[in-house]
């Protein structure tokens, strides 16, 4: 039990030291921290779809990718690899049969699903893109 109350005053103690005027001790039926996360994108996401009939994407070295959502300056994907992240990489973007080669380095990549074994994988692009007008 005395690791559970030392494990309670640590996420209570780091609560505190993050969120200004939070208390220092968890109510009863408080969960024992709540970290309010600052929405950090300067973009909007969009699913595929919505950018255009047909996005594509690929990894340069023969990677391929599932796009996941899409903005002016990354994009989220399924790979069957774990990516490293901090890596640089060429993307080739495929939309509506419109090849673009786009520099980008890996933000983060997780596993997402293990039956099959499925990563997510986020992108930045070096430069940010815009998308053709979509008819």
């Amino acid at each position: 039990m005395s690791d559970l109350s030392e494990l309670d005053s640590f996420f209570a103690q780091l609560e505190s030291e993050l969120t200004p005027g939070a208390a220092t001790e968890p109510g009863p039926h408080a969960p024992a921290a709540v970290v309010a996360l600052e929405e950090r994108r300067t973009a909007d996401r969009l699913p595929p779809s919505e950018v255009a009939g047909d996005v594509r994407l690929s990894i340069r070295g023969g990677a391929d990718a599932r796009p996941i959502d899409i903005s002016q300056t990354g994009i989220l994907a399924e790979t069957t690899s774990r990516l490293l992240p901090g890596t640089h990489v060429d993307l080739i973007l495929q939309i509506n049969g419109e090849r673009r080669l786009l520099r980008a380095t890996i933000i983060r990549s997780s596993v997402y699903s293990l039956g099959p074994t499925l990563f997510r994988t986020a992108f930045k692009f070096d430069q940010p893109t815009t998308f053709p007008e979509r008819k």
